[in-house]
């Protein structure tokens, strides 16, 4: 990108020209204004053209005129290094390349995974949280909460939320989503109450048998 500015030579002045029209004069009204006699009250424009290409000068029928390089004009190029003469005033025309870059910010990763898949010595799914202990839940819905959660856990791992108004039991969720858990389907852990209760049961009716 470049910058354009009219420095000047005869008086301490500086003006930064804009993309787009720029207009001198006495008149304060004016994107730059100057103070002296010499110089009308609109006396010239400056047109910088868009993405730098270059800068149009064009005299707005000042009293004492506009020059370029000692040359009276009413519309031309004006080029970097090039005199401006506005009035008895005298500017030259400086450009400057201006770099715009962002820079790269580091992002930290806030989603932590909570586990791989992983698999016990006798072959069933281990807890994603815990690798030791078997999987006996998964997330309703899948886990998405972290990245590359498998989201199946040990019962141990989840949160358990107790249920009141006369409902036994307790809701489990995922600790890091709070995804509804349930049993997973085959996990050997989910069903041993049942299990139980149905061995003392036939257990009871053999010792009637044999009676």
């Amino acid at each position: 990108m470049i910058c354009y500015q009219l420095k000047g030579v005869t008086m301490p002045l500086e003006f930064e020209l804009r993309t787009g029209l720029n207009t001198v004069g006495r008149n304060p009204t004016n994107d730059f204004c100057i103070r002296e006699a010499s110089v009308s009250s609109f006396h010239a424009e400056l047109t910088v053209l868009e993405d730098g290409a270059g800068v149009v000068v064009r005299d707005l029928q000042s009293t004492n005129g506009t020059f370029v390089d000692g040359s009276p004009v009413e519309e031309c190029n004006l080029a970097p290094g090039q005199a401006l003469q506005v009035g008895s005033v005298d500017f030259r025309l400086v450009a400057k390349s201006i770099q715009i870059s962002v820079p790269d910010v580091p992002v930290e990763d806030t989603a932590k995974p909570a586990g791989v898949a992983a698999v016990l010595p006798d072959g069933r799914p281990a807890c994603s949280r815990s690798p030791t202990l078997p999987a006996t839940h998964e997330a309703s819905d899948g886990c998405h909460a972290v990245a590359r959660c498998p989201g199946i856990f040990n019962a141990a791992s989840l949160r358990a939320v107790k249920l009141s108004g006369g409902k036994a039991g307790l809701l489990l969720f995922c600790p890091d989503c709070n995804a509804k858990c349930r049993p997973l389907a085959g996990a050997a852990g989910t069903n041993q109450t049942k299990k139980g209760l149905f061995s003392r049961l036939t257990q009871t009716i053999h010792l009637g048998w044999k009676k």
